[in-house]
């Protein structure tokens, strides 16, 4: 099949120590996995430039077993801790899918595998220690212990898998008052699944996996603050915005200097939150004082079925029905300083984001021609129910409270098959035509609220809504590939389709919901296996371009309520279509044995975007700085095609060796594992120019991790692993807050430090 996919199996995954999407970062081309700018758990993919945002369906859908991981519907984070625990491998389909499974999506799809039910009985258990690097007198150690079991019940007819993991490791983050742990990871997972062979004919897969993770939060890290937009702000925030503006020419709120005033109350500080950046600076990224006393908490559940009936020899019908549920509640310090400039406070422990998913699928698989046609023809349903509530303090003064309900209904039918040309001639033999179609439509109601009242006194925002959007599209995809001795070579073009949505904590009521979003993708590439100086190769590489059109942005929207006029807008978040872009690039992986022991592989990716149209109506409380150099207020329109495109790192490569050591068999095998990963720098804002937003370039980054596996040391079942993340021990950002025009600061995240492990495995 013509696609463009990256792969790992399940023995890559230990030998790398990737546990969770962010720790492919580097190996996968055109693969960025970051916490879109929120907290750190929040693993969000974007391939090729598309991904997702806040109140935005996801431009990257992960799979488990074949079934969407339930997701935030404000956040975007997908699925639960331990995702990646007793997986067989892990796929990366980039470009749209939509045609062939599942749900439609634009950018690809992440296929988490779990290990399968086998025939016969085995039985693995693992447990590791670690310690990262301290700093400050930081120490985080951890530890994690997984043990599957795998048994049949009926010979040949029904097998069983168990399995459960629990991981725990100190945070390296430490508060300096309440001596809390900040970045800490807690969590336990259980799968359990049944495969049922009753004839030759029928195959039934159930599956169960719940997760429960229980962290205390992220640590952010305050690094400036923007007094003059505070002191724009606050007047605006008490209903004084226009007497600062009455005299022509003149700005009074920095005369007045309230938002310096009010922080100086507030912080306490005694000179406009200079002394809150000089006691963070002093004390590192690894020492943090926080006031908003940040935990982490999910729960994430999944149940699944799937039923294989065989017809006859050439023709299947698959049934998938699955049911899955997120509880997430956090609390989280935005500013990331002793300072109430932006924190999510949630003092009742409410669920943030509660979701529930029910999803039916049906397929008809099958061959003709002599097996020289496949296809698939099926049907789509699903039906999600969301609902969160948040509770935030802004401003230091500004009291937020905000809640939403929404419900999703998305129905397609879809076909795709591929035939081999030379069933009409002879000479096209090898040749093949993918054509596939998919018809879906989209319905998404949704309630929400949302208060804001300042220092107790002046409202702010006050309002709530019931609303609706359906939307529905056509999308298709067409290639041709030819093979001919031990290469292949394809082209294909696709069409994807984002649904619209709800803004659910939208101000204006004109922005309550917003349109579908379309990528048009065209790609070329090849696979091929040859030999250079008797040496094997394989070598994939693949060109794409996307057009890229009503693109789903989120920015700020303020609204004065024209019939309750007041000196104070609303302000809230919303989705717009605001332009056309284009992505394209270059991708490439190579393995290659060097020697009879050694072993190489490398990945390459080289991305470039733009925007061709990028502008919307602004509804911010505060004037932005656009691409003219001109500073837009509330009402302007924003002229933003100058803006770099978000999340989309120009080069990004990966080299890795393995080396078998030369040992006699009766102490076993000993190999040897390192990889070094490079990401070029990416720009992490969607609606600001880089003059106007600091930090918003996180910058480049390389990372080395390495393995020493002893595999059945003296014939025992015994395997022993050394391993070791970010082993130069690092230190870079890895999130920006994008909060500069918005509540006037600007933090980051710091990564990992790195990170040494042993481990001991069994295996009978």
């Amino acid at each position: 099949m013509p696609i463009a996919i990256s792969a790992m199996s399940a023995s890559d995954l230990a030998r790398e120590q990737i546990n969770s999407p962010t720790d492919l970062n580097g190996k996968v081309p055109s693969l960025v996995v970051d916490t879109g700018n929120t907290m750190r758990n929040t693993e969000t993919p974007t391939i090729r430039g598309q991904g997702s945002q806040f109140g935005s369906a996801p431009g990257v859908v992960m799979y488990m077993s074949e079934v969407a991981l339930p997701a935030d519907p404000v956040a975007n984070y997908q699925g639960g801790p331990g995702k990646f625990f007793d997986l067989a491998n892990v796929q990366i389909l980039k470009g749209s899918q939509g045609t062939l499974f599942g749900r439609n999506t634009t950018g690809g799809a992440m296929l988490l595998e779990p290990a399968r039910p086998h025939e016969e009985f085995s039985f693995s258990a693992s447990g590791n220690v670690t310690r990262m690097a301290g700093e400050s007198g930081v120490q985080a150690d951890g530890h994690s212990y997984q043990a599957v079991i795998n048994f049949p019940i009926i010979d040949e007819v029904l097998m069983a898998r168990l399995g459960a993991k629990v991981f725990d490791r100190d945070g390296f983050t430490e508060d300096v008052v309440t001596g809390k742990d900040y970045d800490s990871k807690s969590y336990w997972t259980g799968r359990f699944s049944l495969l049922w062979r009753p004839t030759e004919n029928i195959e039934n897969y159930l599956m169960l996996n719940y997760s429960d993770s229980s962290d205390n939060g992220t640590a952010t890290v305050i690094e400036r603050i923007n007094r003059e937009g505070l002191n724009k702000a606050i007047p605006s925030a008490i209903g004084a915005g226009l007497i600062t503006t009455i005299i022509p020419g003149v700005d009074l709120s920095q005369t007045a200097n309230a938002g310096c005033l009010i922080l100086n109350v507030y912080g306490p500080s005694s000179n406009c939150g200079q002394d809150v950046l000089d006691e963070q600076a002093a004390r590192g990224v690894r020492r943090v004082q926080l006031s908003a006393d940040p935990n982490d908490q999910l729960e994430s559940g999944l149940y699944l079925d799937k039923l294989s009936l065989a017809l006859n020899d050439s023709l299947s019908l698959v049934n998938i029905v699955s049911y899955s549920t997120m509880d997430h509640t956090y609390r989280w310090d935005l500013d990331g300083s002793r300072v109430a400039l932006n924190e999510f406070i949630n003092p009742d422990d409410l669920d943030n984001a509660n979701v529930e998913t029910f999803s039916e699928e049906i397929q008809l698989q099958g061959k003709a021609l002599e097996d020289m046609l496949s296809y698939v023809i099926g049907a789509y349903y699903s039906e999600t129910e969301a609902k969160g509530n948040i509770k935030a303090t802004s401003l230091m003064f500004v009291n937020v409270d905000q809640g939403y309900t929404q419900s999703n209904d998305s129905i397609a039918g879809f076909a795709q098959s591929t035939i081999d040309l030379g069933v009409t001639s002879e000479k096209l033999a090898g040749l093949n035509l993918t054509a596939g179609a998919r018809y879906t439509k989209d319905t998404t109601k949704g309630t929400g609220f949302i208060t804001q009242i300042a220092a107790g006194v002046f409202p702010l925002a006050d309002s709530s809504y019931v609303t609706e959007i359906s939307s529905s599209s056509p999308t298709f995809t067409l290639g041709l590939d030819y093979k001919f001795e031990n290469t292949m070579v394809y082209g294909k073009v696709s069409k994807g389709y984002k649904t619209g949505g709800i803004s659910t904590v939208s101000a204006n009521p004109d922005h309550r919901t917003f349109d579908p979003e379309y990528v048009l993708n065209y790609e070329i590439g090849q696979k091929s296996d040859f030999k250079i100086g008797g040496l094997p190769i394989r070598l994939n590489t693949a060109i794409y371009y996307t057009d890229y059109t009503d693109m789903q942005v989120s920015a700020p929207d303020a609204y004065i309520d024209p019939n309750r006029p007041s000196p104070v807008a609303q302000l809230g978040q919303a989705n717009f279509n605001v332009g056309e872009a284009w992505v394209g690039g270059f991708e490439m992986d190579m393995m290659m044995p060097l020697s009879e022991r050694l072993y190489f592989i490398g990945t390459y990716g080289y991305t470039e975007a733009g925007y061709n149209e990028f502008s919307y109506d602004y509804y911010g409380a505060t004037p932005q700085l656009d691409c003219s150099g001109k500073e837009i207020t509330n009402g302007g329109e924003l002229e933003l095609t100058c803006v770099p495109f978000r999340n989309v790192p120009e080069h990004q490569y990966s080299l890795s060796l393995r080396y078998q050591l030369p040992i006699s068999d009766q102490f076993g095998e000993l190999e040897a594992a390192i990889t070094y990963a490079w990401v070029d720098k990416r720009y992490t804002a969607l609606t600001s120019v880089p003059e106007a937003e600091p930090g918003v370039w996180i910058p480049a980054v390389g990372l080395t991790r390495g393995s020493i596996d002893w595999r059945r040391p003296f014939n025992s079942p015994f395997t022993l692993r050394l391993f070791g993340t970010n082993l130069e021990n690092k230190k870079y950002r890895i999130s920006n807050s994008n909060q500069w025009n918005l509540t006037y600061f600007q933090s980051s995240i710091y990564s990992e430090p790195r990170n040494i492990g042993l481990e001991v495995s069994y295996e009978m």
